[in-house]
């Protein structure tokens, strides 16, 4: 008996069709994830700051300078501005000069008096900078700062410092202190005599940030947030001391910065450092801010709980704003252990 040759105008057989069906599926799976994968990503540039002009040397020249620096800016709000606190009196340099470094959104006055107390006694000229975009009443200022120019502003604040005083001590806040690592590892980091980081940012609590520096993450941001972050005040100081509406875009160069110093080698940081920091902190992720201390390089380093503050959110952990109640013990143990550092040699 003969054998029925295929009709090659007969439909293949279901098995096949099926075969075929799945192998489409997956290219497209394939195709899609290579897309996402190959998406762009938040960039974080070059990593050097943004080219600018250094302060005057001489010590009697900065309040001009900086008062002239910053009336370019017209919408700077009260108490926002660049400013030095004079120990004793203009033009007087002391043994140790404070630098206060502010976080994302917030401004000099998100701590104070906290570095005003610790300058003052440690019998120290103090200096507070503004972060680019920061601290000015048009909040669309924000979206238009870039991670260089924050580093330009922190280089450019210990820069100052060091006219100031023989030693520096940088005193940084949230992303300030992300500012101040980065600064600690690279090739400017003698400037400083030691740090002090309070709730340091490493990481953000919300894993969800991470999305930004992902595969289209920035298009993620924009869908989910929309253009403009907004959040409601709880005081007329609180909405004079951080900008509570800005884009959403300004959150990039943030998040860049924090992915760039967290995933760099953080042994390069040598200098004497205390990390203050709260294990309920709603703002930053703790177990981040530890794991970045134990790759610090300095052979002096102290990490402590703060366990004393009231602030809400446990993020802020001290000031007239957030715990007036908190500066003074906060104020006395950066000071006791910045006196236990040993004299640098001459």
């Amino acid at each position: 008996m003969k054998s029925r040759r295929p009709n090659p105008f007969e439909p293949e057989a279901a098995p096949w069709r099926g075969q075929r069906l799945l192998m489409w599926l997956l290219a497209l799976v394939l195709l899609c994830a290579a897309a996402y994968w190959l998406g762009p990503r938040n960039d974080f540039g070059p990593p050097m700051p943004s080219p600018r002009p250094p302060p005057p040397q001489e010590l009697t020249a900065l309040p001009d300078w900086l008062q002239q620096s910053e009336a370019a800016f017209t919408d700077i709000k009260p108490g926002n501005a660049k400013g030095i606190v004079w120990a004793a009196g203009v033009g007087q340099r002391t043994p140790w000069a404070v630098v206060y470094i502010h976080g994302f959104s917030a401004s000099r006055l998100e701590t104070a008096p906290l570095a005003d107390t610790v300058a003052s006694q440690l019998g120290a000229n103090a200096f507070h900078t503004r972060l680019s975009g920061h601290g000015r009443t048009d909040g669309s200022a924000m979206g238009e700062a870039t991670q260089q120019d924050w580093m330009a502003d922190t280089l450019e604040a210990v820069q100052i410092g060091q006219l100031l005083g023989e030693r520096v001590l940088v005193i940084s806040c949230s992303t300030g202190a992300t500012l101040a690592t980065w600064l600690g590892t690279s090739a400017d980091a003698g400037r400083v005599a030691a740090h002090v980081f309070v709730s340091p940012n490493f990481g953000p609590k919300d894993k969800r940030a991470e999305i930004v520096n992902g595969p289209w993450g920035q298009k993620i941001a924009l869908w989910i947030e929309g253009p403009t972050r907004s959040w409601t005040p709880e005081s007329a100081q609180e909405a004079n001391a951080w900008t509570s509406s800005y884009p959403t875009k300004a959150i990039f160069p943030m998040m860049a910065l924090v992915k760039f110093v967290r995933e760099s080698d953080l042994s390069l940081f040598q200098t004497p450092v205390l990390v203050l920091y709260s294990e309920s902190d709603e703002t930053v992720e703790p177990a981040e801010t530890k794991a970045a201390f134990t790759r610090l390089g300095s052979a002096r380093k102290s990490i402590e709980p703060v366990t004393y503050s009231k602030s809400k959110g446990q993020h802020v952990l001290a000031g007239a704003i957030k715990d007036a109640a908190a500066v003074a013990p906060m104020a006395e143990g950066i000071v006791q252990w910045v006196q236990s550092l040993p004299r640098e040699p001459n």
